[in-house]
């Protein structure tokens, strides 16, 4: 049985995997972590979805990249492919502002600043 807080934590893995900026050769190890997590959703193994998606935690971006590192590209076709998939199915959604029932909206751009903050 798959509990609505391991559906959530799940679906915010794969959201955030989405933005990921990683090496071919990380990706190369995270499409087999989405792959356990699809056979885990499709089996209803809620131990088996809070394992892998532990495990997808783990696998994101560093914050550190060292001089001359390989370049970080995107969550490959297939890997993004299977992740909105996994999200829609999982049927989870948007985040709610709890003090005004609307989606969470977070800037995405240079003209985006709210009410007191700057632009940088």
């Amino acid at each position: 049985m798959i509990d609505d807080e391991t559906r959530t934590d799940a679906v915010e893995v794969l959201r955030d995997l989405l933005e990921w900026q990683l090496s071919p050769r990380r990706w190369d190890r995270v499409q087999p972590l989405v792959d356990a997590l699809a056979d885990a959703l499709a089996a209803g193994d809620g131990d088996g979805v809070r394992a892998v998606t532990a495990e997808l935690e783990l696998s994101g971006p560093v914050r550190i990249t060292r001089i001359g590192a390989t370049p970080v590209i995107p969550a490959p076709p297939r890997t993004r492919d299977q992740a909105n998939h996994l999200i829609h199915s999982l049927g989870v959604p948007p985040p709610q502002d709890a003090n005004h029932g609307g989606v969470i909206v977070t800037p995405g751009g240079d003209d985006d600043a709210g009410p007191g903050e700057q632009s940088h």
